[in-house]
């Protein structure tokens, strides 16, 4: 993240000694609505649920200044249900500009918990995950494979939303989630 980037996030909304909230809100939306290189592109959440909740992600100079929620939801397309993400959702920018996010595969090279990782290539790392799933179904068979509902990704490329789920079934099959909490 910029150091403007920074700036606005930390100041966005906060007025000065003498300002209500109300006079430090319209502040903040007055100096935000004043972006002239703003654009506004549509993705989806990526956090640990089904992550099909509509994102407004709002860019300027190709950082993220905010994300919202969709306002103009069609009620005779998807009825009276509120499509909108949640606050872990709205707040995926701040993971996104996180120093401490993953960028590539890391590889553990210590005991358990010792936190001691080295980074690895792509092309390792795919090869390390299909030896162990090779090893994990010759061993105690595709039943021990379970394709956790919600892992956080798999939801959000909605066209291929089933392509884990097809590989595993390629593969022999799995084991299914029943019940979830997002079914309810």
């Amino acid at each position: 993240m910029t150091i403007a980037g920074s700036s606005y996030a930390l100041f966005n909304g906060i007025g000065l000694p003498f300002t209500t909230p109300a006079q430090a809100q319209a502040q903040a939306q007055t100096t935000y609505n004043t972006r002239s290189t703003e654009t506004i592109k549509y993705n989806a959440c990526l956090v640990n649920c089904g992550s099909r909740c509509p994102l407004k992600v709002h860019i300027d100079n190709d950082i993220i200044v905010k994300i919202s929620s969709e306002d103009g939801i069609n009620e005779t397309i998807f009825g009276q249900h509120q499509i909108r993400p949640c606050l872990r959702g709205r707040a995926s920018r701040w993971r996104v500009y996180s120093p401490d996010r993953l960028k590539s595969p890391m590889l553990r090279i210590g005991k358990r918990g010792e936190g001691k990782f080295k980074p690895i290539s792509w092309d390792e790392a795919t090869t390390i995950l299909a030896d162990k799933l090779k090893y994990t179904i010759e061993k105690y068979g595709n039943e021990s494979i379970f394709y956790m509902y919600g892992s956080g990704s798999t939801g959000a490329n909605l066209q291929g939303r089933n392509t884990c789920k097809r590989l595993l079934n390629l593969l022999g099959g799995f084991l299914e989630q029943h019940g979830t909490y997002s079914e309810a």
